[in-house]
């Protein structure tokens, strides 16, 4: 088994957004599988849940590369009611495939496609017409004018 692929539901029928407080997160074991109780002083890297969904996929653990793929990905439709592997394989798979197998794209080659498509690069910061960089015009923290600019 290479991936472990993180899902939460929720069985109210309401979506984690209103619900008062909601979060994830996994507890600290000494020994795998040694069937320690749930203990909340033991929860690490807790993190909010807040998608208007009722079922989620926040994240993958690649067991082979010891990374966590961040996947942030509300699933618009439940999964069937008898929540199990069986029935819910194929499109949590297909989501799997997706997340492990699509070449994503970094800042650099972004901006850098999008230099050669519009025009041309310029050395100095007088010259230019738009300026990506770590503390000055489009930073990496601009996240809502990349998305809705750039990709």
């Amino acid at each position: 088994m290479r991936y472990v692929v993180a899902c939460i539901s929720n069985y109210t029928r309401q979506p984690f957004c209103n619900l008062p407080e909601c979060f994830a997160g996994w507890m600290a074991r000494h020994h795998p599988g040694s069937g320690e109780p749930y203990e909340p002083a033991t929860v690490v890297d807790r993190f909010d849940v807040s998608s208007a969904t009722e079922f989620c996929l926040p994240m993958v653990f690649d067991l082979q590369a010891r990374e966590m793929i961040w996947a942030d990905i509300a699933v618009s439709t439940s999964p069937q009611w008898q929540n199990n592997v069986h029935n819910n394989l194929a499109g949590v798979s297909l989501m799997l495939r997706a997340l492990t197998q699509l070449r994503k794209l970094d800042l650099h080659t972004l901006f850098e496609l999008h230099v050669r498509a519009r025009g041309s690069s310029v050395d100095s910061l007088d010259d230019a017409d738009t300026v990506f960089a770590e503390h000055q015009g489009i930073t990496p923290m601009d996240l809502d004018r990349i998305s809705a600019e750039f990709l």
